[in-house]
Order: C-alpha cells, then structure tokens, then sequence
C-alpha cells in the first residue's frame, strides 16, 4: 500500500512484480485466512473494504468466493497484479480503486467490515486511517486489523534479516519507524475509537527455508525498511552479512523449518 505522498509514506510500486513471492501466503493457507475473515465478518449485504488491497494476497480468495471486497490502494501496479491474478483464474474483475487511505472516497456507515493487514506500519497517518476506516463502517461492523505471515525468529529468512539490521546500525543507518510500531497500539487505538476487542484464533504454519533464499531477498533489497536506507549502507550490510552467512552455513541450499503465523484481532462497533 502506498499512503498520500505528501504523508511520507512507503510507495510500493517497485514490489508488484515480486511481492507475492516475497509476502505471499501458501496455498490452501491462504483459503484457512479467508475462513477467519469469513467467520469474524458474518453474512451480510454490505462490502467487506480492505485498506491497502495490493495484489490481492488476502482479498482474492475472498473474491473467489463471491463475496462483496473493495480494494483501496495508491499503488496502480500493486493493483494490477491483482486485477491480472482475477483475470487468470476467470474472476470478474475486482473491485478496486486508487485512494488515500486516510481520506476514503466512501459515505458514513457505507461498508460491512474493513481490513487492514500489515500496512499501517507504513503509514504516518494511521490514527487518521483508523478514524476513517470508524467513519465508513456500519453500526454492528468490524474492524479487522492483522499481521500476514508473521515469522517466528528460528528460520533463516527471520535471522538473516534481523542480522542485516544489525549490520545496517553498524554501517551508519537504521530502521527507522515509519508508522505505528505494533499490533497492540493500533488495536488500544481502535478501542479509544469505541471498539470491543475479539481476539481470533491464528493460522499457523511451517515453511521449508534456506539460506540462500533469505540472501537472495537481502541482497535484492526486497522489504521497503531497506529502501530508506544508503545506498553505501545497504551494500555494506549484506556484503558482511554474505560473508557471514558462507561462513557458518556452508550449505546455504540446505533446507531449515521456519514457523510462521497469521494474526488477526477483530474490534468490533
């Protein structure tokens, strides 16, 4: 998701052709989160609208199912992978719309639910998005906020990154905060706003994963905490971390079990 320029806000146009394969959810993981929304949401008339909609990871299994989701985004070409995966699997297309996601172009109490997965961390103006996503909600709607695919820190793709931060530090730069720091202030937010929380049950899983692809990743500079940083400071950080890695894991093919999971907290209205 991309926020208002102006909001200083991370662009992800540069992340549409890779983003799946990077953040993506695995197959049949992906129709198990779509249960937990489907659960938390209910029947009902009204659409489900899901800030920061990308490439669809979460929304176009909902889609697939028939049920009513708007996508808001910034970023076009995010938007269009997801329109292209719709169309790839004979879906009508989805319905989205470029929009800020602190200001949305959508009446009071005009949608059923709102989704927000991962993305108000890239946003300054989340408390304003959060009064927005209020704002267009229905009386008796929910408000669904959630981490996608968090991983636990044993595998390589979690260790290596939180090397690379360290690294980065030691080289002259940091990973600087952007927008809202954890789950549980965006949640506390929400409850200022009026909500009840409800916890949800996550979906867990384990991954096969290597060295070798969490180096690849690095050194593709493929999570927008690393675009802010130097040019110089990036390239020293996983230079080192490269000669580290090769170092202590010999076989960086070798395939090591990572769990992650997938949380959801649902704040209803």
């Amino acid at each position: 998701m991309t926020a208002a320029p102006e909001g200083g806000s991370i662009a992800f146009d540069r992340a549409a052709g890779y983003y799946d394969e990077s953040r993506g959810l695995p197959e049949g993981i992906d129709e198990l989160v779509a249960d937990r929304i489907e659960a938390a949401v209910g029947p009902g008339r009204q659409p489900l609208l899901e800030l920061g909609v990308g490439t669809g990871r979460i929304a176009l299994p909902l889609h697939r199912r028939g049920r009513r989701v708007v996508g808001v985004d910034l970023s076009l070409p995010m938007m269009e992978r997801y329109r292209a995966k719709a169309a790839a699997l004979g879906l009508p297309p989805p319905a989205v719309l470029r929009a800020d996601a602190a200001r949305l172009p959508f009446r009071d109490r005009s949608v059923g639910a709102v989704l927000e997965v991962h993305v108000l961390h890239l946003v300054p103006a989340w408390r304003e998005v959060l009064a927005e996503a209020v704002r267009v909600l229905a009386p008796g709607g929910v408000v669904l906020v959630g981490q996608g695919g968090k991983a636990h820190g044993d595998g390589p793709r979690s260790r290596a990154r939180r090397r690379f931060e360290e690294l980065a530090v030691v080289a002259g730069g940091g990973r600087e905060r952007v927008g809202v720091e954890d789950d549980a202030q965006r949640v506390a937010a929400l409850v200022a706003l009026g909500g009840t929380v409800e916890p949800l049950e996550p979906v867990t899983w384990v991954e096969q994963q290597t060295w070798a692809q969490a180096l690849r990743e690095l050194e593709g500079r493929v999570y927008s905490y690393q675009w802010r940083l130097p040019d110089e400071v990036w390239r020293t950080a996983v230079t080192r971390l490269r000669a580290e890695t090769e170092a202590a894991h010999p076989d960086l093919d070798a395939p090591h079990p990572a769990r992650h999971e997938f949380t959801l907290t649902a704040v209803r209205f």
